[in-house]
């Protein structure tokens, strides 16, 4: 979905539990616009999701992100993170302001990017990121 921005932003009122019947989505890219509230489900089988500005802050509690591999949510609500799986390559969570802390991420070994720049809330970085043996990228440009 890109929704193209018009001069004057305007937030989408939507059914949360939109993306309930759809089993089969494999890829979600929402951009160029603001949703008045996050999503109550996301399908099992999603590997990439990208969100920009992302409205609620966490994904949804019945959500196992197994499959996910992708999940950009730049600019989001999102407050924390926490994702258990190998297939993870790619994290970015760049201008998320109420980000406080990166988790433990040793149980995501396949990880190649991971990015949070601009996170000003954030406060803590967990020390396993430094044994990511495949971390090609990692970004906190503009953290205090």
């Amino acid at each position: 979905l890109d929704f193209s921005i018009s001069d004057k932003e305007e937030t989408v009122e939507w059914n949360e539990n939109a993306f309930m019947k759809m089993k089969n989505l494999k890829i979600l890219i929402i951009r160029n616009c603001k949703f008045s509230k996050g999503p109550n489900y996301f399908p099992e089988g999603l590997r990439v999701l990208e969100w920009h500005r992302y409205p609620s802050n966490c994904l949804p509690s019945n959500f196992d992100p197994i499959n996910l591999v992708i999940c950009k949510l730049s600019d989001s609500s999102i407050t924390s993170f926490e994702f258990h799986g190998s297939s993870k390559a790619i994290l970015n969570f760049d201008q998320c302001e109420f980000l406080t802390k990166i988790p433990d991420v040793s149980d995501l070994p396949n990880l190649k990017e991971l990015s949070f720049n601009w996170c000003e809330s954030l406060v803590a970085v967990d020390d396993s990121i430094g044994f990511l043996n495949k971390l090609k990228k990692l970004s906190a440009y503009g953290c205090r």
